[in-house]
């Protein structure tokens, strides 16, 4: 059997070179303790009851903003449950809690005693929370149908909140108002509707939206000019 011996030069220059890669391996790790604890120091992670205070917080500040005056829709509109005119025209609302001019509707109503007492008094008036999914029963040709918040969105075409509903005393849809509008406009719709202006007039081919321009016009309300063709 061969046996190769090592020459004591050689051992030496392997033992040496040991020593070496030893050395820089403790210095490399070293060198990555320092990085990692630096590291650490910079990024230092928000404790839970920061996270929880800030989500508090974010909460309290929708609610300020969409739901200040959410008491007024139980003080003036009707029950949903039942959806009929009993023998009045109807108004009827689609809002959101999450969008800003449901709620600036709902202050208006809630600033103008005016509006409150004929939503109350001329009119039968409904508020629907278009984001929750009710069941309703609703008049229909005389009947009352049972139909969800779903089935109204789809039916009316309602496709942006508030919208407003003006309807005759069998439930018709008169006048589709995709939109907010301001307290004195809201009251002269009311009149518009209460007068039978819209009477004898086709809202599909825009006769009735003609004449609550008129109308608009007649009691200093600023309209959109039609463009001349």
């Amino acid at each position: 059997m061969n046996t190769k011996i090592l020459s004591k030069t050689a051992l030496a220059s392997i033992i040496t070179a040991s020593i070496l890669f030893t050395a820089c391996g403790d210095k490399a790790t070293s060198e990555a303790k320092v990085i990692e604890e630096k590291a650490t120091e910079k990024i230092a992670m928000p404790k839970k009851e920061d996270i929880e205070k800030e989500i508090a917080k974010q909460k309290e500040t929708e609610k300020t903003v969409y739901t200040k005056h959410a008491s007024i829709v139980s003080k003036v509109f009707k029950d949903v449950a039942k959806v009929s005119p009993d023998g009045k025209q109807m108004i009827l609302v689609f809002g959101t809690n999450t969008d800003p001019y449901s709620d600036r509707l709902k202050a208006d109503i809630e600033a103008s005693a005016d509006l409150q007492k004929r939503l109350q008094e001329d009119f039968s008036s409904y508020y629907f929370r278009a984001h929750e999914n009710l069941r309703h029963k609703q008049f229909h040709e005389g009947e009352l149908m049972d139909v969800d918040t779903k089935t109204m969105i789809a039916v009316y075409g309602i496709e942006a909140t508030p919208t407003i509903i003006f309807t005759d005393a069998n439930g018709k849809a008169v006048v589709v108002v995709p939109g907010y509008i301001p307290t004195k406009q809201f009251l002269v719709t009311m009149d518009f509707m209460a007068e039978g202006k819209w009477k004898g007039k086709d809202r599909k081919n825009g006769e009735v939206y003609e004449a609550l321009r008129d109308f608009y016009i007649a009691n200093k309300i600023e309209v959109i000019k039609k463009k001349a063709e």
